[in-house]
C-alpha cells in the first residue's frame, strides 16, 4: 500500500478517453508492416512510431502505479544490462528503457516501444547477470515480435493499452481481498493490467532471449535457471500453503496466464540445445554486488507486515490481524484475509472526501441504501455503515486519520456467515496511530551478501546456522531457513560450497 491514486485500470481508461481521436486515426491509418523478427507481413499494426507514443502513455500510468527503486546505482546496472541486450535485439533502434520498480512482488513486463519494467521482488531471488540478462531477454523478445501491437489489434484495443506478460506474470495490483471482494458482489475495484498472452507469444518471448543472450554472449543454458526460479516459487508457495492449512491447489497469480513452468522448462531446454559455443563468465561477483543491500520484502514507503501488525510509516498508522489472518497488500488496498479464505477485510482510502464520512461511503462504495452511526476507534472519529447495493448487504467503516479517510469493508462468505464477526470487528477495532516503538518495528530488512560458513555443529546444515541468525534479527520471517534456501537457488534441496558468497536478510 502505497499512495492513493485510481487504480491503474482507472488511469489507463482515462489516458486513453483523451487519445480516441487521435486514436482513431492510428488505427485507421493501419495497413501492413513488416514483423521485424518473423519477416512475415502483419496486417492492421500502428507504426513504430504510434507504438512509441502508446508505450510513452502507458508508462506515466506504470510509474504512478509501480515507483522506481530508489537506488541510482542499482538502476544504472539494469539499465546498462538491458540496452547492452537491446542492442543486440531486432529492433536496436527503440528508446529503450530499462527500470527497476520498488516491489516485492516476483515480476518483470514489458510496455510496447521499448519499456521494460523489473521488480527489486525477482531480482532478489536471481543470482548472475546472466540470470538478470535472460529475464530482460525474454521480455525484450515480447517488444521486438510486436506482442503488444499484435494483441492491440486482436482485441480491438485503443492504440496499444496493453501491457505485455511478464516471465512469471504476477498480476499488479492484485490481492485475495479484491477477488473476495467482488465475489461478494462490494463495488471496490480491482485492478489489472496484465492481460492473458497466448502461450506462442510466450514460447517465442523464450526463444528470442534465448538467442538475444548468445549474441552478448552468455549461455543459452541460463535460462533453464530463470524458469527453474519460477518452478521453485511455485514449489515454496504450495509449501507454504499446505503449512498454513490452505488449498495447495490454488493456482499461483504468475501461472494464471502463461504455460505451466514444467512445460516452459521442456520448451527452453529444447530450444538452449540448440546453442552452442565457448561463452564468458556469467558474472555473479558483479550482480551480487549490485543488490547488497537492497531492500527485502515490504519496504518503509508501502508498508511493511511484521508478524501479525502492519506498519505504514508514512501515514502513520498501524493494524493487527488475528491468529490464522494475514496481509495482503496491494497499491491502493490493504486486505485481512482469514487463512481458510472465508472471510477479509478491505482498507482503501478515500483521499477525495476530507473528513465527509458520508462522501467516502458514497464514493467507494456506492450503496442503494443504509443508514450510518457515529463511532470513535481509538480516539478517531469513526462512522460505522450497514447498507445493500443490488441486493447485497455491505458492513463498513470509515476511520479519520490525519488528512486521510480509510473505509474498511468486512466480508464473509456465506458459509462462514456469522462465524468471523468478531474477529472482522477486531480487525477495524485495531486501527490506530503509530508510537514511537511502532516506527522501530517498521524498519525494513535488506539483503546481503556474505560466505556461506562451514557448519560447526554436526548434523546442522550452514543454512540452519545462517537461519537462527536471521531468526534473532527478523523474528516474524516465517521459515528463514527455506527463505534463505529459496533466495540462493537450493530450495527444497541442493547444495553450496561453503566460502562461496550467499545472500542473506539482515
Amino acid at each position: 500500500m502505497q499512495r492513493f491514486d485510481p487504480p491503474l485500470s482507472t488511469r489507463l481508461s482515462r489516458a486513453l478517453a483523451a487519445m480516441i481521436p487521435a486514436a482513431a486515426l492510428m488505427l485507421a491509418g493501419c495497413a501492413t508492416s513488416v514483423n521485424p523478427v518473423s519477416g512475415r507481413v502483419d496486417r492492421g499494426l500502428m507504426s513504430e512510431e504510434q507504438e512509441i507514443r502508446s508505450g510513452q502513455l502507458i508508462d506515466q500510468e506504470v510509474r504512478k502505479e509501480y515507483t522506481p527503486y530508489n537506488n541510482p546505482a542499482l538502476q544504472a546496472y539494469v539499465n546498462a544490462v538491458g540496452q547492452r541486450l537491446s542492442a543486440q535485439s531486432h529492433r536496436a533502434s527503440l528508446p529503450w528503457k530499462f527500470t527497476v520498480v520498488d516491489s516485492p512482488e516476483i515480476n518483470a513486463f514489458a510496455v510496447q516501444g521499448g519499456f521494460i519494467y523489473i521488480t527489486r521482488g525477482l531480482l532478489a531471488y536471481l543470482d548472475s547477470e546472466a540470470e538478470l540478462a535472460g529475464v530482460l531477454g525474454h521480455e525484450i523478445g515480447h517488444v521486438t515480435a510486436r506482442h503488444g501491437a499484435r494483441a492491440d489489434r486482436d482485441q480491438k484495443a485503443i492504440a496499444g493499452a496493453t501491457v505485455l506478460g511478464t516471465i512469471i506474470a504476477a498480476a499488479a495490483g492484485y490481492s485475495r481481498a479484491a477477488e473476495l471482494i467482488n465475489e461478494y458482489g462490494a463495488p471496490v475495484a480491482q485492478a489489472s493490467f496484465l492481460l492473458p498472452r497466448s502461450r506462442e507469444h510466450e514460447l517465442q518471448a523464450d526463444q528470442l532471449g534465448a538467442e538475444y543472450l548468445q549474441r552478448v554472449n552468455f549461455d543459452p543454458d541460463v535460462m533453464i535457471r530463470v524458469i527453474g526460479v519460477l518452478r521453485a516459487q511455485e514449489v515454496f508457495a504450495r509449501d507454504e500453503a499446505r503449512a498454513l492449512g490452505r488449498n495447495t491447489d490454488e493456482t499461483p497469480n504468475w501461472l494464471r496466464t502463461h504455460p505451466s513452468n514444467d512445460q516452459r522448462l521442456a520448451d527452453i531446454k529444447r530450444i538452449a540445445a540448440q546453442y552452442t559455443g565457448k561463452y564468458q563468465d556469467e558474472g555473479r561477483g558483479r550482480y551480487l554486488q549490485a543488490i547488497n543491500g537492497m531492500t527485502f520484502g515490504d519496504s518503509r514507503e508501502h508498508g511493511v507486515t511484521r508478524g501479525q501488525s502492519f506498519y505504514h510509516e508514512p501515514l502513520g498508522f498501524t493494524l493487527r490481524a488475528p491468529t490464522n489472518w494475514q496481509f495482503q497488500n496491494a497499491p491502493n488496498e490493504l486486505g485481512v484475509l482469514a487463512n481458510d479464505m472465508s472471510a477479509a477485510v478491505s482498507m482503501r482510502p478515500s483521499p477525495q472526501s476530507r473528513g465527509d464520512h458520508n462522501a467516502a461511503i458514497r464514493n467507494l462504495l456506492a450503496p442503494d441504501q443504509g443508514r450510518t452511526e457515529a463511532a470513535t476507534i481509538n480516539g478517531l472519529r469513526a462512522t460505522n455503515f450497514i447498507g445493500s447495493k443490488q441486493g447485497r448487504s455491505i458492513d463498513a467503516t470509515v476511520i479519520t486519520l490525519g488528512n486521510l479517510d480509510y473505509v474498511f469493508v468486512k466480508m464473509q462468505k456465506a458459509e462462514a456467515r456469522g462465524s468471523k464477526t468478531n474477529a472482522l470487528r477486531d480487525i477495524v477495532a485495531s486501527f490506530r496511530a503509530m508510537t514511537a516503538a511502532d516506527r522501530e518495528n517498521a524498519e525494513p530488512y535488506k539483503l546481503r551478501t556474505v560466505p556461506l560458513p562451514k557448519s560447526n555443529v554436526p548434523s546442522t546444515t550452514p543454512w540452519a546456522e545462517l537461519a537462527r541468525d536471521v531468526s534473532r534479527i527478523a523474528p516474524h520471517l516465517r521459515n528463514p531457513e527455506a527463505q534463505l534456501r529459496l533466495l540462493n537457488q537450493v530450495y527444497p534441496q541442493g547444495t553450496i560450497a561453503a566460502g562461496q558468497l550467499v545472500k542473506v536478510i539482515q
